[in-house]
């Protein structure tokens, strides 16, 4: 038996099971392909994702989707957004309803337009208080070299954030508790838009100033959308969970969201074909589509979504500084 079962052996899933090892806990990893499997077991590394990391004894993998769910009723959900669906059709034939569940994965259910932890209770019947959420500005080679920074855990039940804060947190990994699920889940997956917004930005090279101005028209743009489409909380909004880690993601040169932005401003073809997933790159436009239903203006969002369609990056800027200045023109000096 294992204290975690980790689904999914990407950077995040392996950085979180790095985690879980290191304070002393066995982690049992599933992993779709064979040949990682074999590395994890036999040379303790993810070479792939976390190049020149040695993991710590406590780590096992397998493919064994059904093993790993049996080897402990504390699951880490690590596999990509786009990918949680076909997964999540897997596991209802198991019975893993009573199981405690923590959501690292930052992004949606794109055909269905809604949040990881919503498929989890509507589709998997799992209890509500048994979900939890994770987010916060945390790149997975950072994690592994203990390199400081804080994560926001979301969390109904004081039972659930309890196990998973206490299994996470180090001298250097810090775990704040909310109630806020739906701020934290809100936060990861829009941050991710914003980067790519960046991203562009710096592809197109116009400058500091703009730079600066889009990243605060998107802070209050992820605010509006957070607040209203998911009912987040300002306060959640405006810390780690989307500010933080949207500071991070846009700026650093590690970030894929970054990068799809700044390939979709040089007009590179094959962005599709790139191994890296980007979580933004999934959910800008389903995120377009509900702000306008929800009659949200969100001009840095369609921004991003017409050059991900295909609009050359210098014609969808200058269609969003259009809204800009409509903006500033509608704004009156006070009387």
């Amino acid at each position: 038996m294992a204290d975690f079962a980790v689904l999914g052996a990407g950077a995040m899933g392996t950085a979180i099971s790095y985690l879980l090892a290191s304070n002393g806990y066995k982690v049992n990893v599933w992993a779709r392909r064979n040949e990682v499997v074999d590395e994890i077991n036999k040379k303790k590394r993810n070479s792939e994702y976390l190049p020149n990391v040695t993991l710590p004894d406590g780590i096992s993998a397998t493919a064994d989707l059904q093993r790993c769910l049996e080897s402990s009723e504390k699951v880490v959900l690590a596999v990509p957004s786009h990918a949680v669906y076909d997964l999540l059709l897997k596991l209802r034939k198991y019975q893993i309803s009573k199981k405690y569940w923590l959501n690292v994965a930052k992004g949606m259910i794109v055909d269905f337009g809604c949040t990881i932890s919503r498929m989890l209770i509507d589709r998997l019947q799992i209890e509500e208080d048994k979900i939890s959420v994770l987010s916060g500005p945390n790149f997975a080679i950072e994690i592994v070299k203990y390199a400081p920074t804080v994560s926001i855990l979301g969390c109904r039940s004081k039972t659930t954030a309890t196990i998973f804060r206490d299994a996470l947190e180090n001298r250097c990994f810090l775990v704040r508790v909310t109630e806020d699920l739906e701020g934290v889940e809100a936060g990861g997956i829009l941050k991710n838009i914003g980067a790519i917004a960046i991203g562009l930005l710096d592809g197109l090279d116009l400058g500091d100033n703009v730079r600066g101005l889009i990243f605060t028209e998107y802070v209050e743009e992820g605010i509006r959308v957070g607040t209203d489409v998911f009912k987040a909380k300002m306060e959640t909004l405006l810390g780690p969970a989307f500010l933080g880690d949207l500071v991070t993601t846009a700026f650093s040169l590690k970030s894929r969201n970054r990068l799809i932005g700044l390939l979709a401003s040089k007009n590179v073809a094959n962005i599709p074909n790139y191994t890296f997933i980007a979580e933004g790159r999934n959910c800008a436009e389903i995120i377009k589509v509900l702000a306008h239903k929800h009659k949200i203006s969100v001009p840095v969002i369609e921004f991003v979504c017409e050059t991900l369609s295909g609009v050359k990056p210098y014609v969808a800027f200058n269609s969003l500084w259009k809204k800009l200045k409509e903006e500033s023109k509608a704004s009156r000096p006070p009387t």
